[in-house]
């Protein structure tokens, strides 16, 4: 065994160690959407006093050439560099160091050159530094190189050789030729770049068969089209269906998930597949493959994008099931006992089970549905319940379609524990849900978005702060309460770059629970609704004014970069984003009950701002400009008149009028 490793073995003077980010020792890619910038850091050191250059090597996977840009200390041994990447898709990085003769070189002409020491005896080794520099020049480059041999060369004018070894024409020319052979290089990582929805979108939820205008009927894909320039209108950029296929007939269920079954109850779209196809068929009712092609052109004139659930949830009369049974286990299994399930209740829908003996052929048969979809347009699939099924097989299954379709987005729909989540990040899915509707206190917001932003999750892990969801009716929802919708979209609009709202619900303040659950009463999922989509409210007014807002202010297109502020009232939550100059300061009263006070503390080392420095605190919803000055300024909001401010930071110019 060798005791020093590849440095002793290798001859490598420079330790390279501690590299951030990673995940998981360089296994899963870091996460970038386009055009953002990826900070490297990483401790870099050698024995003895020799000066070390270090750079990042970077490139897309279809390219041949690495891209280089420096490294500079940022103290105690740690390095950083950065870089922004456009193409989507995997690109890879590595670190490149070395111990610099030239660079140590020049530092101790400079140290001799400022305490007016001779630099005489060290003539010799920088005519040997220009003499390689001028083999590599430049054409450009290399009549002036050779002018600096010349003066290098003449011991009179040593002094004259000193100054242009310590200019910036002369480091100029270290970066550009540098000695290289006392380099080492550390392993390689990768990094996945998505599209800026990935970092930046508000979604809306919707079941298309409840599109229709006329109470009772079967909505389209045409009677969705009809609604789009609303949701447009509202703000929103991205409609989000659960699944659009055929639905079971056998175990269907009635009201509220009963084994009562009415005659006309539409059954869960959760429960796919009957006589008339599977994942890969449409709904007969909603339209055909051609009216989803029309629905989703007239969806991006309008600026919005379709996203669909992708559910492995097969009905009873599912073609797989009865081609495939031994992927499905315990199909005769009896649900448990509940209220509205008596004994002997068999369930609408079963699981697919996943081992070794179908990996292969199942992950064909998904991929193959995944890549129908996507040829007709889809870009971005929920996976409901991804949690059930083996990372590694979504893993494959992932990459597989992104080869093909290299915009599509996975959405990881689950929210199990924590690490499982993670994991699920780090594996392809490049959304994930997140704990935020039961984050509900100021300790509890600010942990979890501190969490988010500032620890290795920023890396791997873009969350979606949904409101409610089809499936989920939080208690922090279920008085019905203005106010309280009000505070709980302000939230999600601003603490997060992504958010989204399962909408008729939400919009129309739909409340009514199912007692001691977080699920609504006559939910949606069992039956086929009458939504009045005309209707306009407070909460319409302001999700489409603070969308806007969100469009217009870059600060609020990111869930990072956030700054949670100290308020002397334990009921009001202050944080600050700050992006390209952009400064945005959110206050929220987290009582919808009862007016609330008290002061808040503006960090001014981030706002640029003195101590006595006056500035103005521009309400971006309702127009209204403060004079502020200093750390501590008042606040005071009333739940019932508007629950929280919309600050822009802007310079003060004088008294507003």
């Amino acid at each position: 065994m060798d005791p020093g490793g590849k440095y002793f073995s290798n001859f490598n003077l420079v330790v390279i160690e501690n590299i951030s980010p990673q995940i998981n020792h360089g296994k899963f890619a870091v996460k970038l959407t386009a055009g953002e910038e990826l900070i490297i850091q990483a401790d870099l050191f050698s024995s003895g006093n020799s000066s070390l250059t270090a750079r990042i090597l970077y490139k897309h996977e279809s390219e041949k050439e690495w891209h280089e840009t420096s490294m500079y200390t940022v103290g105690n041994d740690r390095w950083e560099g950065r870089f922004s990447l456009t193409e989507m898709g995997v690109s890879q990085y590595f670190i490149k160091a070395w111990v610099d003769p030239v660079k140590t070189w020049q530092n101790e002409v400079n140290r001799r050159v400022h305490q007016y020491f001779s630099i005489s005896e060290l003539i010799p080794e920088g005519l040997s530094f220009l003499e390689k520099m001028a083999g590599l020049a430049s054409k450009a480059d290399k009549p002036v190189i050779k002018e600096a041999l010349r003066l290098f060369k003449d011991t009179k004018r040593a002094e004259e050789a000193g100054q242009l070894a310590a200019s910036f024409r002369f480091t100029e020319w270290l970066n550009r030729y540098p000695d290289t052979r006392l380099s080492v290089n550390s392993e390689e990582f990768c990094v996945f770049v998505y599209r800026k929805k990935v970092a930046f979108g508000a979604w809306y939820t919707m079941f298309p068969r409840s599109a229709a205008e006329t109470p009772g009927s079967h909505g389209s894909f045409q009677d969705v089209i009809r609604l789009l320039p609303r949701i447009a209108n509202l703000g929103f950029d991205v409609l989000h269906f659960p699944p659009v296929h055929p639905i079971g007939t056998e175990n269907r269920k009635g009201r509220n998930g009963s084994k009562k079954v009415e005659k006309g109850d539409p059954g869960s779209p959760f429960a796919i597949g009957n006589a008339l196809g599977g994942h890969e068929a449409i709904h007969s009712e909603l339209g055909s493959p051609e009216d989803f092609s029309a629905l989703l052109l007239e969806a991006e004139n309008e600026g919005i994008e379709i996203a669909l659930d992708f559910a492995l949830t097969f009905s009873p009369d599912h073609p797989w099931v009865q081609e495939y049974p031994d992927w499905f286990v315990n199909t005769k299994q009896e649900e448990p006992q509940t209220a509205v399930n008596p004994v002997g209740s068999q369930p609408d829908y079963f699981q697919i089970h996943i081992d070794e003996t179908n990996w292969v052929k199942a992950k064909t048969a998904v991929v193959q549905v995944l890549n129908l979809w996507a040829g007709r347009g889809v870009r971005i699939f929920r996976v409901v319940q991804s949690d059930r099924h083996p990372f590694a097989w979504w893993q494959e299954i992932i990459r597989e379609v992104i080869s093909q379709y290299p915009e599509t987005i996975f959405y990881a729909g689950t929210v199990t524990r924590p690490k499982i989540m993670n994991y699920l990040a780090k594996s392809g899915f490049a959304l994930s849900d997140s704990y935020f509707m039961w984050r509900n206190g100021r300790y509890e917001l600010e942990q979890y978005i501190n969490e988010l932003a500032y620890s290795d999750q920023k890396n791997f892990f873009k969350p979606i702060f949904r409101v409610n969801t089809p499936d989920l009716h939080p208690f922090n929802l279920q008085s019905g309460h203005e106010s309280q919708q009000l505070i709980r979209f302000f939230l999600a609009a601003t603490l997060s770059g992504v958010y989204g709202i399962y909408g008729p619900v939400f919009e129309q303040l739909v409340y009514e629970a199912f007692p001691g659950k977080e699920e609504y009463w006559n939910p949606e999922k069992y039956e086929i609704k009458n939504w009045d989509w005309e209707k306009e409210t407070k909460i319409t007014y302001l999700i489409s004014m603070i969308n806007r807002i969100r469009k217009t202010n870059t600060a609020l297109q990111q869930t990072n970069r956030i700054h949670t502020c100290e308020v002397q009232n334990d009921q009001i939550m202050a944080y600050l984003k700050i992006h390209q100059g952009n400064k945005i300061l959110c206050v929220v009263n987290l009582n919808a009950e009862h007016r609330q006070a008290g002061m808040v503390r503006v960090p001014l080392y981030l706002i640029d701002k003195n101590h006595d420095e006056t500035y103005v605190a521009h309400d971006l919803i309702t127009d209204a400009r403060y004079e502020w000055k200093g750390e501590w300024n008042y606040v005071e909001l009333d739940p019932h008149i508007l629950p929280f401010h919309l600050l822009r930071i802007d310079d003060y110019h004088g008294v507003y009028h």
